[in-house]
């Protein structure tokens, strides 16, 4: 009979796996995961996003949002601006030095989607997600309701 511990390690496994990867996909670029990440998120979510954004939206801490925002930074990858309606806050915008890296970022996530998928149909693939996802709910369902 299959346990919670059974997924608990799959899913570190793959977390972790896929983490590596993308580390070596991104190494040539220069970037990091956690990087590569944030620039992901702003390519699929739009170009430019409030800090507190990235920090919601992506579950990670202020200041390793921070952090990883000061390297991009320093790579010229992205720009901050205060918010016009909120001075305390910050936007955070690709640069056209990142939309030139873009399509390879992508490739580096979407490696590990090719790796993860191999051998698996479609309607298999869907079937995972759905359950992935209703149980990702669960969990989010039982957090709101603390």
């Amino acid at each position: 009979m299959t346990e919670i511990r059974d997924i608990w390690l799959h899913a570190h496994n793959m977390i972790r796996t896929g983490r590596q990867i993308i580390n070596k996909n991104l190494h040539p670029l220069g970037l990091s995961s956690a990087e590569g990440n944030i620039l992901l998120h702003l390519f699929t979510q739009g170009q430019e996003m409030g800090q507190d954004q990235l920090v919601a939206q992506l579950d990670i801490s202020k200041p390793a949002v921070s952090r990883t925002l000061n390297s991009l930074e320093k790579k010229g990858y992205v720009t901050r601006q205060h918010d016009p309606q909120d001075k305390r806050a910050q936007r955070v915008h690709l640069t056209a030095k990142a939309l030139e890296i873009g399509p390879a970022v992508e490739q580096a996530y979407n490696q590990v989607y090719r790796l993860a998928t191999q051998g698996i149909t479609q309607e298999e693939f869907e079937l995972f997600v759905n359950l992935f996802a209703r149980m990702s709910e669960n969990f989010t369902y039982e957090q709101d309701n603390k």
